[in-house]
């Protein structure tokens, strides 16, 4: 099939190397400063989180059917990548996620704005992707007879210049199959280079992958070995697949929290609150309380962003205590707390002094 414009999205990796191809056309320097351009406006203001934009569903719609191929979709990364295209609404992810587990930081963070990207570092990356893409393509292709999948009339000036939100729109729904295709074929291609005791199996996955992302004979040479497909990719660096990546826009599109906000979650049950600490009972024995001491309440399961105690006063409030009497029964020394007013026996108030007073005794 032939497409004759930029906003019609590829079906696989063969397919979306042509639109990039195609994409360059042949004033390059200004179709991809103009394509570097679009893709900031597109993603720089999109916070983290779970946004729908019908356009972008189609294309991302796309991109899932090709991961979900056979050939493809048992690889980890792939699997993981086709777990964030199931979600339908945004999923908190715990601290551990993002220092433990391999999540990339436009995983859940604008990248745009957290790096402080700016157009032009968009177009340089994209220039760097694009040629990496060409130099694996003439390696792997028979001139004479390649056909690519997007005719001489799909141009940047023709297809996007009047809307080249759409032609960005593209690009981003298909990062994921450019990285899952590239990447499919780096790693399939280095087993099949390094692994001679399991050649035969190992060049046989590769072939169906190759199969997978869309290239076949006779376009493409023919029997091409690990070794020679290994080769061919050595100008795809992981450099470049992670340029690829982060303009996907996982952080935007499918479903994360922002990791500031995070927290450990706990799979307990909810936490009853802690009842406050009310006085002693006037009518039971009080225990003496030193000035400035607090009972530690039982250990709770929080997180880690509050470290006092649920139910303490502030470090300066103090509840205040009755004077108590000694062992010896010598006077109770002067505190420098509030002393609560003791009744005594005809019910009248004790005043209180700056001086030592005799401990009272109620009757």
């Amino acid at each position: 099939m032939v497409y004759n414009s930029l906003t019609e999205a590829p079906h696989n990796l063969k397919e979306a190397i042509d639109w990039l191809m195609a994409l360059r056309g042949t004033d390059a320097e200004k179709s991809l400063a103009a394509m570097g351009d679009a893709l900031y406006k597109f993603l720089a203001d999109k916070p983290v989180g779970k946004m729908k934009v019908s356009a972008l569903e189609n294309v991302k719609k796309i991109s899932k059917k090709f991961m979900g191929q056979k050939a493809l979709k048992d690889q980890p990364f792939v699997k993981t990548l086709l777990g964030r295209f199931k979600r339908n609404t945004s999923k908190t992810v715990s601290l551990f996620h993002r220092w433990f587990e391999t999540m990339a930081q436009s995983d859940c963070e604008n990248v745009m704005e957290v790096r402080g990207v700016k157009p032009e570092d968009i177009t340089v990356n994209l220039a760097k992707a694009v040629d990496g893409c060409e130099k694996f393509l003439d390696d792997i292709k028979i001139p004479n007879q390649y056909k690519s999948a997007y005719s001489s009339g799909a141009t940047w000036s023709s297809s996007c210049a009047r809307n080249p939100e759409a032609c960005a729109v593209v690009l981003v729904g298909i990062a994921p199959m450019l990285y899952a295709g590239l990447r499919s074929l780096k790693e399939t291609s280095a087993e099949a280079a390094n692994r001679n005791w399991l050649a035969s199996y190992a060049e046989l996955k590769l072939g169906k992958v190759l199969t997978a992302v869309g290239y076949k004979e006779p376009q493409c040479r023919a029997k091409m070995s690990g070794s020679d497909v290994f080769k061919a990719l050595q100008s795809v660096s992981f450099e470049m697949l992670n340029t690829i990546y982060d303009l996907a826009g996982f952080w935007a599109f499918y479903g994360f929290d922002k990791v500031g906000d995070l927290k450990i979650k706990q799979s307990v049950e909810p936490e009853r609150p802690a009842e406050p600490v009310r006085p002693a009972d006037p009518e039971g024995p009080v225990e003496p309380v030193g000035p400035g001491k607090r009972e530690r309440p039982e250990k709770r399961g929080k997180g880690f962003e509050d470290e006092r105690f649920e139910g303490e006063e502030p470090e300066d409030s103090v509840e205040p205590v009755e004077p108590v009497q000694s062992a010896e029964g010598e006077e109770a020394e002067q505190s420098v707390e509030p002393v609560e007013p003791v009744q005594s026996a005809e019910g009248e108030e004790a005043e209180q002094s700056v001086e030592p007073v005799e401990p009272v005794k109620e009757e």
